[in-house]
């Protein structure tokens, strides 16, 4: 029975992950009890809760019992403030706050804040021994969703604490996102679940486009992490190259596990919503977060920038507001002061588009050579910034982008294309299903629906040989399981 206990237990060094052919058949077989349940609401409830706290066991072992206990406390404190009037209903709610924001606080920061706290006071820096429980950001962020949404009675409680674990738990978006509403999700876990066919081949087709476009980030990484890992050791243009492929990975890798995420929860009757929007095609930087991690920055636009005074309260205020939402988006994403200084320029660069938009009152954007020039600058800007997200450290990513500036002999771009020909073949075809408009994608996705049941087939078959063909040795982790 070894290989039960195998399958069955947690093992450190191998979390389960979407990209395993382990997750898919579990995944597989969920499918098949679940199309015989999901007409019964509690079955289909404790079927999916049941299955989500293993998945979570699968990917942080012990650790699933923190996220149970922070449940219970969370539903208990947020039932207490909405039966609670005026003063003392903000106070349970800052009361929940606190303790949400403590436990993510404990764990993603205890020694970021102790490693700064010695190096003011010159101690020597001992790391504590914290593990880091996978998907803590996301969940605690739908935790405080919830209970500012009751608060502001924008959302009734959920008197089922099994509908609130359900809510927080669904294992699609449990370790990396989407960022669900509360309000959004848990009406429709009171409505009566449909299976469309048409909707389960969106869903599959989703999840096909993830698993093809992670496989393309894992490649990408390869040629990634060797330039990123020795700064300055390779020529101007491969060092831009990899500056380029860690903007495609990034994206492959994160809008895949979405993907996902949201076709499993569309082929089981569930709408996780959307979570990328053709990000590079920005021509602004505004543009940009309109379209990447959609929920995560709708979530700072109404939970934090907002309440700061958004852009109620004159020009400053506001730059001071995107610049403050910014610099705490960079600290949720890593306890690093490279993620700190890539939110502050990301709010930086914010306020400046909002200047620039007040001077020439949108007036240019009628013209086709400044969006284009809007673009590109918006690409440059956004792929320079993602450098401090993958450099080892501070340092390394002033070197990278010095080298990067730097001008390579005659013919570099041709030797690399001659070593690295499918990394360029690779990048070049992100680049080009990148630029296809959202509106011809959902042919695409139609197109898919209507094709016959044998090329499905062969399509499927050719997906895998690929996924076999471009893999690594080992299946490697999402880039935002360490967030």
């Amino acid at each position: 029975m070894d290989w039960l206990k195998e399958i069955l237990l947690y093992h450190p060094e191998a979390p389960l992950m979407f990209n395993s052919f382990l997750f898919m058949f579990f995944f597989i077989l969920v499918l098949t009890i679940y199309a015989a349940i999901y007409r019964n609401k509690l079955s289909r409830t404790l079927f999916l809760l049941a299955f989500s706290l293993f998945f979570y066991y699968k990917t942080s072992g012990i650790f699933v019992l923190l996220l149970i206990g922070t449940l219970i406390v969370t539903y208990g404190m947020v039932k207490i403030m909405s039966h609670r009037e005026n003063g003392k209903r903000k106070c349970w709610l800052s009361l929940t706050i606190i303790f949400i924001i403590s436990i993510l606080g404990y764990f993603k920061y205890a020694n970021f804040f102790y490693e700064n706290f010695c190096h003011l006071t010159n101690h020597e820096f001992q790391p504590l021994d914290i593990f880091l429980p996978i998907g803590i950001s996301f969940y605690s962020f739908q935790l405080l969703s919830y209970a500012i949404d009751v608060y502001r009675k924008e959302l009734p409680e959920e008197k089922s604490f099994l509908n609130y674990a359900f809510y927080i738990t669904f294992f699609p978006q449990l370790v990396a996102g989407p960022i669900v509403r509360a309000k959004s999700f848990l009406p429709q876990l009171n409505k009566s679940v449909s299976i469309n066919p048409i909707e389960i081949e969106k869903g599959f087709f989703l999840i096909m486009q993830g698993l093809f476009k992670k496989t393309v980030a894992d490649y990408l990484a390869q040629y990634n992490d060797l330039i990123f890992g020795t700064p300055g050791a390779y020529s101007g243009i491969e060092t831009l190259l990899a500056i380029l492929g860690y903007t495609a990975q990034i994206y492959c890798d994160f809008s895949g596990y979405t993907d996902m995420a949201i076709g499993m929860g569309k082929m089981m009757g569930f709408d996780l919503g959307i979570n990328f929007n053709k990000p590079y095609q920005a021509t602004s930087l505004t543009d940009f977060w309109r379209r990447w991690h959609i929920s995560l920055s709708s979530w700072l636009r109404d939970y934090l920038y907002i309440p700061l005074g958004g852009n109620r309260k004159g020009r400053l205020r506001t730059y001071i507001n995107l610049l403050i939402t910014m610099l705490i988006g960079g600290l949720w994403h890593g306890a690093n002061w490279k993620f700190v200084f890539w939110g502050g320029m990301h709010g930086v660069g914010l306020a400046i588009d909002k200047i620039w938009r007040k001077l020439t009152k949108g007036k240019l954007e009628r013209f086709r050579i400044a969006k284009v020039f809007g673009w590109l600058l918006t690409l440059a800007f956004v792929s320079a910034l993602w450098v401090f997200f993958r450099a080892n450290s501070f340092a390394d990513a002033i070197v990278i982008l010095q080298q990067a500036c730097t001008v390579s002999a005659p013919g570099t771009l041709l030797a690399v294309v001659e070593a690295r020909p499918l990394f360029i073949i690779l990048l070049a075809t992100v680049a080009v299903i990148h630029a296809i408009p959202a509106s011809k994608f959902s042919e695409v996705e139609d197109m898919y629906v209507r094709t016959p049941f044998i090329i499905k087939a062969i399509a499927f078959i050719l997906l895998i040989q690929c996924i076999l063909q471009l893999q690594s040795s080992e299946v490697q982790p999402f880039i935002y399981f360490q967030f």
